[in-house]
């Protein structure tokens, strides 16, 4: 599913993102199998925010031999999701702050830097 590119807000040097979405289009199976037997969903739309929290905290991560690296912040992230169809609605009861988060940067295969080995 495509997402609006507005949707996302990253500055991963500090360790703040949003990733947000109102009003998407989201087709509920009501339960797992359903979903992967055929069965038919209703019209739903679902609404969420995903919160992380500017940090301190950096760390960089380095593995050569699998041309991996990548600079990260750890930080704490919130979420509030709601949806609803014809039937029902749902939505967290809670904004608690996870225990642990990162937001940051990688690469690797061929835009890994063999120059720094």
């Amino acid at each position: 599913m495509a997402l609006d590119p507005e949707s996302v807000r990253a500055h991963p040097d500090s360790g703040r993102a949003v990733y947000q979405a109102r009003h998407l289009a989201m087709p509920d199976f009501h339960d797992f199998v359903n979903s992967v037997t055929g069965g038919r969903p209703v019209p739903g739309i679902v609404s969420f925010r995903a919160e992380w929290a500017p940090s301190h905290d950096k760390h960089h991560y380095r593995y050569a031999p699998h041309k991996w690296e990548g600079a990260f912040v750890q930080t704490t992230a919130t979420c509030k999701w709601s949806g609803r169809t014809k039937f029902a609605t749902f939505s967290t009861d809670t904004n608690n702050p996870t225990i642990f988060a990162e937001v940051g940067r990688e690469r690797s295969g061929r835009f890994f830097r063999k120059d720094d080995d």
